[in-house]
């Protein structure tokens, strides 16, 4: 349980605050068993049971609708959770009783970030610092408000006031993001820094700086990190793919190579025989892109997303789920795919990739529909350790000897915000309908742009390790 809660227990705890106090004295029944409910509140909170507390508060609200220390309790046991509406009510009635306390408005603007009401979260967190300028998670959590505002330079102050109150590693990170997304280079490396020799950093944090010391141009300084990044988490595939590019503009290339190895870690498997109860591959295409194109989450991703946002492209959720359709003989045939892969791919010289093939896995799959132009950016899936992709459908600019690869699948090509000045180490593979490309998942992949007027559905699906 956390200070704050304990705090808040304390508040409830107290008997007697003038503030507090019910208009016309309760009767001796009444006072015994407000007392009752709050000590057996505050134990079943401190037992880790805040569904059952928060049924309590509600009960001693019924009894003293308006006691604040009552109301901030009770949200922060609704926050916790996860019903961020009835937080925010509940602590806004909190404030509306004693503006004065500092912790209130801070509770309050929490859950109204939760909720998305960023403005009114800022707002409240103004009054935090207006009552206790020292609030640090004021400060840190005022600064998380305004980058999701968009107000980045606001946010960066926040932050920077919040760690002159505290050092921490969690306010030096959310620093460093918001001079990264300003594109404040030096400044974004040197807080990243910082976190990284802060007690209780994330690990994510080697990943901010390694890409931040990508854009620097910064290769060997970003080698070293990833190098770190890949002790700390061995086998990260996000550490694991910038090293090979680092490597690669280092002039390093033979050990590039040796990760990148095209030949030895890329299959190509064109499946000619369909599943049982379809007369034909091409039957069982029709099948995949009409449950696809059917499929209730295909949806353009949302404009600030990383990777994917594109007018021309839609995505669905998780395919392997019920109800699952021709997805069902698919996931099996991926599923054998997978398992002759790790079998048969070759175990000598070794390689970390193939140390760490993992025992345990599941398969994560969804689809992509790329109507009329589009092109997907070089990326990485950062959970997948083997990746996939089977084309059930493609335009006839795919197959096109003129139009230079248009369409195709092209694995090794580094995003363009790195700035690489070296020639990509990189392989490109025409899709064709029926075929199906295995990759190891650190293996920066993207679609070359094309121009059609005709639709290229994908099917892709990441290996997760379960070991």
């Amino acid at each position: 349980m956390s200070r704050k809660e304990r705090r808040l227990q304390r508040h409830l705890a107290k008997k007697g605050h003038p503030a507090e106090r019910i208009a016309a004295a309760p009767s001796a029944a009444v006072v015994m068993r407000v007392a009752r409910l709050q000590r057996e509140a505050m134990s079943l909170a401190e037992s880790d049971q805040p569904r059952r507390a928060l049924a309590i508060c509600r009960e001693l609200l019924t009894l003293q609708p308006n006691r604040p220390d009552v109301l901030s309790f009770a949200g922060t046991l609704a926050f916790k959770l996860g019903d961020m509406e009835e937080a925010a009510g509940l602590h806004r009635r909190a404030v509306a009783a004693r503006p004065e306390i500092a912790e209130y408005q801070y509770n309050f603007g929490s859950a109204l970030g939760q909720t998305g009401q960023l403005q009114e979260a800022a707002a409240a967190y103004r009054k935090t610092l207006a009552l206790r300028p020292d609030f640090w998670q004021a400060h840190h959590n005022l600064g998380n408000t305004l980058r999701a505002l968009g107000r980045l330079s606001e946010a960066v102050e926040s932050y920077r006031r919040g760690l002159a109150c505290r050092a921490t590693a969690e306010g030096e990170r959310d620093l460093g993001i918001a001079l990264h997304d300003l594109q404040q280079l030096d400044e974004a490396i040197a807080a990243y820094r910082r976190c990284l020799a802060l007690p209780g950093h994330r690990i994510d944090v080697y990943s901010n700086l390694a890409n931040a010391l990508m854009e620097q141009g910064s290769w060997q300084d970003a080698l070293d990190v990833c190098e770190r990044y890949l002790v700390v988490e061995p086998g990260n595939i996000e550490a694991t793919a910038l090293k090979v590019l680092a490597l690669h503009e280092l002039g390093r290339d033979q050990e590039a190579c040796a990760l990148l190895d095209f030949d030895r870690f890329v299959r190509v498997i064109d499946f000619t025989k369909p599943p049982p109860g379809y007369p034909g591959i091409a039957a069982f295409n029709e099948a995949l892109v009409a449950h696809v194109e059917a499929h209730p989450s295909l949806a353009v991703p949302p404009r600030d997303h990383p990777t994917y946002h594109n007018d021309a492209l839609e995505i669905t959720g998780e395919l392997f789920v019920e109800p699952k359709g021709p997805m069902a003989a698919f996931e099996t045939m991926m599923r054998e795919a997978v398992i002759a892969y790790i079998e048969t791919v070759a175990r000598e010289p070794p390689h970390p990739f193939i140390e760490r093939l993992p025992n345990k896995w599941a398969l994560a799959c969804w689809a992509t529909r790329l109507a009329g132009q589009g092109h997907l950016d070089p990326h990485v899936h950062f959970t997948g350790y083997i990746g996939g992709v089977y084309y059930p459908l493609l335009p006839d600019v795919v197959a096109d000897p003129g139009r230079a690869g248009a369409g195709w699948f092209e694995l090794g090509r580094p995003p363009q915000r790195f700035g690489c000045r070296s020639e990509p180490l990189m392989r490109r593979i025409q899709p064709k309908e029926g075929r199906l490309l295995l990759f190891p998942g650190y293996f920066f992949h993207n679609t070359v742009p094309f121009v059609s007027s005709q639709r290229r559905i994908s099917i892709a699906f990441d290996l997760l390790r379960r070991d």
